[in-house]
Order: C-alpha cells, then structure tokens, then sequence
C-alpha cells in the first residue's frame, strides 16, 4: 500500500518549482539577475554547494575541496 502510494506521488507534477524558486532567491542575494546556477555535492564532507555559471570551478564552502563541472 505504501509503495503504491509512493509510486503515484512521484508520477505527479511537484507541489513547488524549486528551479524558480533558487533562481529568485540567489538572484536576490546577488542583487542582479543570475541566469545559469548549479548545485553540486562535495564527495569529502556532502556540503551542498552553489556554483555561478561559467565559472570554470567551483569551491566547497565547508572543506575548500575544488569542483571542476
């Protein structure tokens, strides 16, 4: 029963737009408009970490591991 309902929750549209709504909300943080953003995961310390398009790398915030898209 459960996993029914499972399956059924995730063929569904989400609730929320999340891709709107981090663009708004790094956009405001920024005080411009940011058009190309991507999140990625640190393998050393799973920070999850922004990274600003077409920056060539990223670092992580936490452990300062360098993230190369």
């Amino acid at each position: 029963m459960l996993l029914e309902q499972l399956v059924e929750k995730a063929g569904k549209e989400p609730e929320h737009d999340w891709d709107a709504y981090y663009g708004w909300l790094l956009s405001a943080h920024a005080g411009r408009e940011i058009e190309g953003y991507a999140f990625w995961q640190c393998q050393r310390c799973l920070t999850t970490n922004v990274l600003l398009l077409p920056a060539r790398y990223g670092k992580c915030r936490c452990c300062d591991l360098i993230h190369l898209p």
